[in-house]
């Protein structure tokens, strides 16, 4: 068949493989650490790109601190002192960031995530992976998460999200992706990229959002010498946005595609790490701190969900 799917062990991790044989395309999924994917490549003419960059071995995936490939739900990035308010009530989240200052992150990461289903297609095959969150700490609600991965035949890899209240309250969520991408060996000073956005979040010395102001740069910019830990607020009148981190050295162009508009990714992470050997493109549902300001926050009924994907592909 096209495509394939089987499970290999990875130290004393178990990971599922979904593979494309003919092309080499495949992702390699961690259900019991987060359900990450730990690795990613897709093949551009005659070159297999490995566009993930994760911890080398087992040992070092599981204490990876730095939220390599993680699903971030239900909140992202930074909630100040681990303290917000909802509908009239205040809640206390553990402060997990470096430092004991602020909860980072969401409570998802690195739990053992249930496996739901797998199924092959001829254009395409897909593993679906569960996470049940119920009166966790700081956040007393009951809410199903739901991640799809899949492979395509046109060469596109999906990550798909549900989020649904099962519990008989409203609740609040926020969902983001935290992978890191490398192309080929080059360092990120080689790169373009083209960020979809016109205006940036202001943050405070604590990485809280404080307001925003016009975002002027040159797009596609040079990467070179260039250093960012932001958040942008994406076009939410259309449909889809696309960041383009650019390699011309290897005429190869990583896509980055979030759907956009109601309730979907209209935020999005910029980070470039100090090894300058990747960099970080995370699509947000929210604005950091959301569970405080509700700018884009998502608040589920009893009953009802909320999804989004986001497609990765190269050009």
């Amino acid at each position: 068949m096209p495509f394939e799917i089987f499970r290999q062990q990875f130290g004393d991790l178990t990971e599922y493989v979904i593979q494309e044989p003919s092309t080499g395309n495949r992702c390699v999924i961690v259900p019991e650490l987060g359900g990450i994917v730990r690795q990613l490549s897709l093949r551009r003419n005659v070159t297999l790109f490995s566009l993930l960059k994760t911890p080398a071995t087992p040992h070092a995936l599981v204490e990876d601190t730095q939220s390599a490939s993680e699903l971030l739900f239900p909140f992202a990035s930074r909630i100040p002192d681990g303290k917000y308010r909802f509908l009239g009530k205040e809640y206390q989240l553990a402060k997990n960031e470096t430092g004991n200052i602020n909860a980072i992150h969401g409570l998802v990461r690195k739990q053992n995530f249930h496996f739901e289903e797998q199924s092959v297609r001829n254009d395409h095959a897909l593993i679906r992976l569960s996470y049940k969150l119920s009166e966790a700490e700081g956040y007393p609600f009951e809410v199903q998460f739901t991640v799809t991965y899949s492979l395509h035949s046109d060469g596109k890899f999906n990550l798909t999200y549900e989020a649904k209240n099962t519990g008989s309250a409203p609740c609040p969520v926020m969902f983001g992706w935290h992978p890191y991408f490398q192309l080929g060996n080059e360092l990120a000073d080689a790169w373009k990229i083209n960020i979809p956005s016109d205006h940036i979040v202001v943050f405070d010395r604590n990485m809280i959002p404080i307001g925003k102001e016009p975002f002027f740069v040159e797009k596609p910019t040079l990467l070179y010498r260039k250093s960012f830990d932001n958040c942008f607020i994406v076009d939410s009148n259309t449909d889809n946005v696309v960041t383009k981190l650019i390699s011309e050295n290897q005429d190869v162009t990583l896509c980055i595609e979030q759907e956009a508009g109601e309730g979907k990714f209209n935020y999005l992470v910029i980070y470039t790490p100090p090894a300058r050997d990747c960099v970080a493109i995370e699509p947000l549902t929210a604005n950091v701190d959301s569970f405080n300001s509700g700018e884009g926050l998502n608040i589920l009924a009893p009953g009802n969900a909320i999804s989004g994907t986001i497609k990765i592909k190269l050009t």
